[in-house]
């Protein structure tokens, strides 16, 4: 299954909303589909909000095997990678962090 964001999004690739409306495509897809690829359809997207809404969130859910096993990104720009890195790393960073008790003692400080 292709995703492709210029036509779910027309363009409106910034809010948490659009993010959502591709996390939620994605969510759909997930148990019927082998692989599922995002077409950025090489725009920028830039935003921390739209990709931690739409990718960011799987991390919580997933492992980072799993997500390279079942989604591919193509059409995607230097910039948007670099991002989505960042984000996924941070996100499975968080994760790690509440699993293992240490954020939740940081806040009792």
């Amino acid at each position: 299954m292709i995703i492709n964001l210029k036509k779910e999004c027309k363009y409106q690739t910034i809010t948490r909303e659009e993010g959502n409306k591709i996390n939620k495509l994605i969510n759909r897809a997930w148990d019927r589909e082998n692989k599922i690829i995002i077409d950025f359809g090489n725009i920028l997207i830039a935003s921390v909000s739209f990709i931690d809404e739409a990718f960011g969130k799987l991390a919580f859910e997933y492992s980072k095997n799993i997500l390279k096993k079942k989604l591919g990104f193509k059409n995607m720009l230097d910039y948007d990678k670099a991002l989505l890195n960042d984000i996924l790393t941070s996100r499975y960073r968080q994760k790690d962090l509440d699993q293992n008790g240490a954020s939740r003692l940081h806040n009792s400080d």
